[in-house]
């Protein structure tokens, strides 16, 4: 059983996973979420690959590189990650939705190790355009009403005013 609290982030499990040749040529969307024990699973979260599969970057050049696992985090399972051959499944804590979770792994699946990701701080700086300069008024002036404008809805109400009169007299004759 693997406990995972609710809201867990940036979390990378990595599992050696038993399986026949037939069992990796098939759907892998619907075996993942089966080998843990979890149907609501976000499959776009999960990876099923065979380590063959990463030729010259290996699973820790995978981890490092494809997703932001400091090297220094995997330096005590280094030698274990680079010996894997096989089959491995991935979990990203993204596969949950933010849920609790307990999984359930098939006996076919080994927990390697639990990985965090390096997420590097937000960082924002000015934005270079000049228009982008200075600070906004927190009390914008009203727009001024044009004297064309005023005049337009004169005329407006005017001819709203005639139209009604013309109605009611035809409406009394």
């Amino acid at each position: 059983m693997i406990t995972i609290p609710a809201h867990e982030r940036d979390q990378v499990r990595v599992f050696t996973a038993a399986l026949s040749a037939e069992e990796m040529q098939g759907d892998k969307a619907r075996l993942a979420p089966a080998l843990l024990g979890d149907a609501d699973l976000d499959p776009a979260h999960v990876e099923l690959f065979d380590v063959a599969d990463l030729s010259d970057i290996g699973l820790t050049g995978y981890l490092t590189e494809g997703l932001g696992v400091p090297d220094a985090t995997l330096a005590a399972d280094r030698a274990r990650l680079e010996a894997m051959t096989g089959p491995v499944l991935i979990l990203l804590s993204k596969a949950l939705h933010g849920r609790a979770v307990t999984l359930s792994p098939d006996p076919r699946l080994a927990l390697i190790g639990t990985y965090a990701e390096e997420r590097p701080p937000v960082h924002f700086e000015p934005l270079p355009s000049p228009s982008a300069q200075g600070t906004l008024n927190p009390n914008p002036p009203a727009p001024a009403t044009s004297t064309r404008m005023q005049g337009v809805f004169v005329l407006l109400t005017l001819a709203l005013a005639l139209t009604g009169a013309v109605a009611l007299w035809l409406a009394l004759r």
